[in-house]
Parts: C-alpha cells; sequence; structure tokens
C-alpha cells in the first residue's frame, strides 16, 4: 500500500478500520494534513508514528486507545509527551477539550535556525563506523571532521565547543579511547529514539557551548517487551526495551570488539558501555526517570612495537554517570522538569616513546573529577500566542590533576627552531567550585505568519579565579512564514563557553582557568518545501568569536601517541576568530527511496599577529550527498563525502652555520601556518542489510564498507632525516600519513520479543 501523499487522517482511519482504536483531534490532525514520504515497512503502529512525526506528532497509549498528541515542541518544553493530558481523563472520540489545548501548541514550534533530525533508522542506516549517533552528525551541511574521531567540528568551531545531552543531561565526556582521537562515543544508537542536532542559533536554555548541541531522548518502547542481540566487527550488544500500565525501560550494554579484531602488535583497545533509563508515572501528572550511563576503557594502542622503537601508550578510563528527572505537567499552561545528576570520572595514561634515532619520552598522567549538577526548568504557555521560559542550573565539581613528562630530542627533532635537547614537567593541581546560570525566554506568536522569541542567559563560575568574568548572553530568534511551504528564519546571539573544570591544559604546562570565551552567531535561513517530497533549505551564517583561548596544536602530526611532547607543538593564542558561509541542502523523500546533496562554502580563520591564519579544520569547499532505499526485506545506503583538503603547514632545513669542525649546522623552521592545503578529501561509503522475519522476531545481517574506494586522504606531513650511504650527506626526505583506509564490517543484529 502506498502512504505518501495521502491525507494522514485517511491512514489513520484505515487502520482504525482494522482494529486499532486511534483517537485524535482535528485541530492536529488536520484535512490537508499529508504524509510527506513513504514510510518503512513495518506493524501500523510503527507506520503510524513514521507518518506522524514529520508534524510534530506522537502517539501515546490511554486504556487501549492510541492517541495523538503533539511532541512537546523537541524539547523546548521541559515536559514529557507522555503528560500531554492527565491520564485520569481517558478520552472520547470526540476531543473538543483537547483541540482547545492542542492549539496552545502552536507557540512551541520550533523557530531556531540551523536545526536537524535524524531518527534512530536513519541513523541505523547510514554507512557509519559502529552505528555511531555522534559520528551520524558528521553528514550534516557545517560539520567537519577527520572520519578517524567520532568529535566534530561545526561552522569553524573547535569539538569541544559541542554540547551532547541525554534525556536532559548534559554528558560528561562521553567518548571511548578518549586519548587517542575518541574513536567512538559511549551512546547506543539503537537506545535512543534519535538526534536533534544545532549546528548554531540554538535556544537560551542551552548554555556554556559556543558551536553547537546535540539532544538525544532514550528510547520509547512501543511493546510489551523487546530485546535486541547484536554481534558485528564494531561491539557484542544486548538491548531491551518494554512498557506496561505506568512504567517503561531501556537497558543497553554494549562491548567493543576492535581488541579481538586487530593485530595485537598494535595493542588492545579494550572497552564497554551501560546504559539503564527507567521511568514511571508518579502520579497523573508526574513522570520520573531514572538514568544511568557508564563506560570503561581500558586502552592500549602500539604504533612501533619494535622494541628499539617502541611507541606504547596504556590509557584506563572509568566514567560513571547518574541522574533522574522529574517532569511536572502542573496544569495545561505550566510544566516543569527537574534533574539532578552525580558525575564520577577517573583517567589514567601512560605511555613511552623509545627511539633514540628522534625521541625517548614518557608521560604519566592521572585525572580525576566529581561533580554534583542540579537543573531546574519551567515553560508556561498563558495563551496560544505567549509563552514562557525560565530555569536555573547550579553544579559544584572538584579535581585532582598529577601530571609528568620527559622527553629527550635526537636527529630531526633536535634541530626544530627554539626546541631545547630535554624537557620535562611535573606538575599537580587540585581545582574546585561551582558553576551557576539562570535564563529566561519570552516567546510571541506576533500574527500567524510571525513567531518571535527573546532570552537573556546569565553564567558564572569560581573555580576559574577569575574575578568579573560572569557571562550576559542575549538571544533573539524570529520566524516569518512565507506561505504554507515556506519559513524564513533569523537569529542572532551571544554564547560564551567558560573552560570547564576537566578541561585544564596541564599537559601543556598550564594550571590556570582562563576566562569565557565569546562568540556571536548571525543566521538566515530559508526552508522551502515542494510538491513530490522535495525540500530546499538555504543558510548563510557569520561567526564572530572573540576572548579566544589558547590552544595547542601539533603542526605536522596530529595522531602521535603523545602529542603533547613532539617538537611540532605549538601554542597560539589568536586575538580573534571568525567562521562565515553558506550551506544549501536538498533532499527527496518518496516512496522507499531517499536521497540528499548538500554543499557548503565556508571559511574559518584565527587572527594571529595581525594576520588572518586558517584553522586546522578549514574546509572551504565540502559536499555532502547520499541515497538509501528500503524495501520490505533489505535496506541499501550510499553516501558520499568531498571536501577540500585541511590546512597544512612546510618545514623546511636550513643551514644555519657551521660547529667546530667546519660541518654544516642545520635548523626546520616551519613555514607559514596553514599556508598550503592537502589535497581534497573523499570517501564513498555503503551499507547494505537483509531482514528476515522469524516466528517471534527477525533476524538482519548487514555489510558495511568505509572509503569503498580505498581512497588514500592525506592526512599528516612525516619529515626525516636521512643519511647518504654514497655521500655521507644529509638528506631532507618529506612523507605523508593518511586517513583511514577502505574498511569493511559485517554484523548481525536478532530481534525478539
Amino acid at each position: 500500500m502506498q502512504y505518501a501523499g495521502r491525507p494522514v487522517a485517511e491512514v489513520l482511519d484505515a487502520f482504525r478500520e482494522d482494529g486499532l482504536n486511534f483517537a485524535y483531534s482535528t485541530n492536529l490532525v488536520t484535512p490537508d494534513l499529508l504524509v510527506e514520504s513513504e514510510p518503512s515497512p513495518g506493524e501500523p503502529l510503527q507506520i503510524a508514528l513514521q507518518i506522524l512525526r514529520p508534524h510534530g506528532l506522537t502517539i501515546r497509549t490511554e486504556d487501549d486507545i492510541y492517541l495523538v498528541i503533539r511532541v512537546n515542541d523537541d524539547n523546548d518544553s521541559p515536559a514529557s509527551p507522555q503528560q500531554a493530558l492527565p491520564e485520569s481523563s481517558p478520552p472520547e472520540p470526540e476531543f473538543e477539550s483537547i483541540a482547545v489545548t492542542a492549539s496552545r501548541y502552536e507557540i512551541l514550534r520550533d523557530i531556531s535556525t540551523s536545526r536537524f533530525d535524524l531518527d534512530q533508522r536513519t541513523i541505523q542506516n547510514l554507512p557509519d563506523i559502529g552505528e555511531d549517533p555522534i559520528r551520524a552528525v558528521q553528514r550534516l551541511p557545517g560539520a567537519a571532521a577527520s572520519g578517524a574521531s567520532a568529535k566534530t567540528h561545526f561552522r569553524g568551531g573547535e569539538a569541544s565547543e559541542i554540547g551532547v545531552m541525554l534525556n536532559g543531561q548534559r554528558l560528561f565526556d562521553p567518548y571511548h579511547i578518549r586519548d587517542y582521537q575518541s574513536i567512538f562515543s559511549s551512546i547506543d544508537a539503537r537506545a535512543i529514539e534519535g538526534v536533534e542536532v544545532y549546528t548554531g542559533g540554538f535556544p537560551v536554555q542551552f548554555g556554556n557551548r559556543m558551536s553547537g548541541m546535540v539532544l538525544m531522548e532514550s528510547l520509547e518502547a512501543l511493546k510489551p517487551r523487546h530485546t535486541e542481540v547484536g554481534l558485528s566487527v564494531f561491539n557484542t550488544s544486548l538491548l531491551t526495551a518494554g512498557n506496561d500500565a505506568d512504567r517503561s525501560w531501556v537497558f543497553s550494554a554494549r562491548r567493543g570488539n576492535l581488541d579481538l579484531v586487530i593485530n595485537p602488535d598494535l595493542g588492545s583497545p579494550s572497552y564497554y558501555d551501560i546504559f539503564a533509563d527507567y521511568t514511571w508515572d508518579v502520579t497523573a501528572n508526574a513522570t520520573l526517570s531514572v538514568n544511568a550511563l557508564y563506560a570503561d576503557d581500558s586502552v592500549e594502542l602500539i604504533l612501533e612495537s619494535d622494541p628499539e622503537e617502541l611507541e606504547r601508550v596504556v590509557s584506563n578510563t572509568k566514567n560513571a554517570q547518574f541522574w533522574f528527572a522529574l517532569d511536572n505537567h502542573w496544569s495545561d499552561e505550566l510544566n516543569s522538569r527537574t534533574v539532578f545528576s552525580v558525575v564520577a570520572f577517573d583517567n589514567q595514561r601512560n605511555g613511552s616513546l623509545n627511539d633514540e634515532e628522534k625521541i625517548v619520552a614518557t608521560v604519566a598522567d592521572d585525572r580525576r573529577v566529581r561533580q554534583v549538577e542540579f537543573r531546574q526548568d519551567f515553560a508556561y504557555a498563558s495563551t496560544e500566542r505567549h509563552q514562557l521560559k525560565w530555569g536555573l542550573n547550579i553544579k559544584y565539581a572538584d579535581a585532582d590533576y598529577v601530571y609528568r613528562n620527559t622527553a629527550e630530542y635526537f636527529g630531526l627533532q633536535a634541530l626544530f627552531i627554539g626546541q631545547d635537547e630535554s624537557s620535562s614537567l611535573d606538575l599537580a593541581t587540585s581545582p574546585e567550585g561551582g558553576a551557576y546560570a539562570v535564563y529566561f525566554a519570552d516567546r510571541w506568536k506576533i500574527s500567524d505568519q510571525v513567531l518571535l522569541e527573546w532570552g537573556l542567559r546569565w553564567d558564572d563560575q569560581t573555580y576559574t579565579d577569575n574575578s568579573s568574568d560572569a557571562q550576559l548572553s542575549p538571544r533573539l530568534s524570529l520566524m516569518r512564514s512565507l506561505g504554507d511551504n515556506t519559513d524564513l528564519r533569523l537569529s542572532w546571539g551571544r554564547y560564551h563557553q567558560s573552560q570547564e573544570i576537566n578541561e585544564l591544559q596541564i599537559e601543556d604546562g598550564i594550571t590556570n582557568f582562563w576566562p569565557a570565551q565569546r562568540a556571536d552567531h548571525f543566521i538566515a535561513g530559508i526552508h522551502r518545501r515542494f510538491a513530490g517530497g522535495y525540500s530546499l533549505r538555504a543558510e548563510v551564517f557569520y561567526k564572530d568569536i572573540q576572548q579566544v583561548r589558547p590552544r595547542f596544536e601539533n603542526l605536522y602530526d596530529p595522531l602521535g601517541l603523545i602529542p603533547e611532547v613532539q617538537p611540532d607543538r605549538v601554542r597560539l593564542d589568536p586575538r580573534s576568530a571568525e567562521s562565515k558561509g553558506l550551506e544549501l541542502s536538498l533532499e527527496r523523500a518518496d516512496g522507499p527511496l531517499h536521497w540528499w546533496a548538500t554543499y557548503v562554502l565556508s571559511e574559518a580563520t584565527d587572527r594571529i599577529n595581525r594576520r588572518d591564519q586558517l584553522r586546522s579544520w578549514d574546509q572551504r569547499h565540502a559536499f555532502q550527498g547520499g541515497l538509501s532505499w528500503s524495501g520490505s526485506n533489505w535496506d541499501v545506503a550510499v553516501a558520499a563525502s568531498v571536501h577540500s583538503g585541511w590546512p597544512l603547514t612546510e618545514l623546511y632545513l636550513v643551514e644555519d652555520g657551521e660547529d667546530a669542525a667546519g660541518d654544516p649546522v642545520y635548523v626546520a623552521i616551519p613555514g607559514p601556518r596553514n599556508s598550503d592545503r592537502h589535497a581534497p578529501f573523499a570517501s564513498l561509503d555503503v551499507r547494505i542489510a537483509r531482514t528476515w522475519e522469524l516466528q517471534r522476531g527477525s533476524l538482519m545481517v548487514f555489510v558495511e564498507v568505509s572509503n569503498l574506494t580505498n581512497r588514500r586522504n592525506e592526512c599528516c606531513l612525516d619529515f626525516d632525516l636521512e643519511e647518504d650511504e654514497d655521500t655521507g650527506e644529509l638528506e631532507f626526505e618529506r612523507g605523508l600519513d593518511y586517513w583511514m583506509p577502505l574498511l569493511p564490517a559485517v554484523g548481525v543484529l536478532w530481534t525478539f520479543r
């Protein structure tokens, strides 16, 4: 049966005739509300959810009745979707009372710029390494990533400028193998409903991040029991979810398999994570959710296994996060969410480099953080044209840092200009203190076509010892409807980011916290929906960054095991920075076929010594595209990524006089920073999955290939000095290292009840 283009009400009525008790208000499911794209095959309830979600609608079960309600503004309102109506008032076939209440939710329509949604099925079908929801956002326009790391840059910002939230809680360092590229996130894609992403212009309730937010909510089970067991190259996983009359739960456990599949000579990257969410309705108008996320890494990495040139690092990390969220539906107008959380984080890193022709070094890095946090959010919609939001956030944390390193340099490494023959650090510090925030937002429906929101946020920190460093962040957003299918969005906002207590740059000899950075976002975007499932989106953005924090980079080899002791390590002290660009996106979802294409023209620069220098992740031109097709038993997805090569800095060996014996003395001098570029990056990725229906479930097998063409995408420069066997003269050699080669993966998933 074909669904795309049909009225949503007609489809629901057909399901009702087949015996499913659907009920809805005609104010929500209007006669002109059409199915935007063909849903994936499944049971009627699953199909209904798919066709409702693009319209901001979902389903709540009430005494065997499937009630269509509006999603609470994609996290704008802190109330749980389950609290749209009191449970003590079972619905009748007609819902005039619901219709009156539902009309208030028009004011909750999201008006922010630069917002994207990826549902769970999209994330799972994308050909991305490890079905990682954080990696999936690297497909969005404005994102820049190497492919080796799960971390991403949004619109020229640093990777640390993106916040990740799950069930109302901002997660603390949610990555595996954090001491070497943060290769995977600790979030199971199958345990969440999807991902909501702001690449800029996000609302005032989100603070202390300058570039973007990644928001997730845990899986909402549609059946009393649901279990999945998976096995792939990347992990072994177990997920179970379910619900009954007033309770629901999700439990996920994953073990990484990299240590089982890679050559033992390269080390043993062992890790696992556990997530649990238990939710129940305490009363008809209050829902309590208890959440826990635990990630454990025991990682050994070896880049050079020859004992005479051993490069080895061992990293152990335990990251425990626990929080509960209480959603209260005080009245039809007032909702609130209360979140209390605790974090216990421990990380130890020990490593050594033993190449007597280059560098001999050791590192011992021990970090511990304990954190408690309280957050309170309110949303009050007094009329269908006016909504207020306000809240506060209180956090207290203490940390311990103990850091030591030693290094001796030989050969070319000893010739870098300004490089001493040896160096060492021995530092320890124990900062502690609080962070506080208050925000207020006021949203008005000025007319049937115009929505306006202004907001103000205040933040302060006590552990930084920076007096008078409180931050005030005003923001303004406007949406203007230009007809039924076109929206114009404008936003301006100030975004501050303080250095958090776990972000001390002690490995580079810094034991103080810097003042908060500041970024002003200016964004204008237009979104046009066409017949046939086409959608066109265009945005221009400008980001002005001030009070930029000093940072440290490696000019030539960002993949070093102990990057802070390498001689190409440099400190950058930008006076300011800016990022600007144009993003174009076109997609079509029609029937089982979905395709998309994006193009971004952008530039990200630092102002250093009165000169503009490209940021190391700048990509002048970037293209993302792909298509996916879903049949009754098959899912096929192809995705391509092409962008300008990232900037590079050359190194020159220059004669600098003679020694006592009259032999020439050389010094290695970097050229102008980031004045050249690597070759363009390109990757073609493919995923094919086949599903077999079983008596009580299904079995899915997939094959995935990243970088199908095995393109050698340039990553790093490698310089060396070699002695000519005939003449005895030193030869300066320049080589290249590369990002990931062709990477195949296979997996199987068994789903049952």
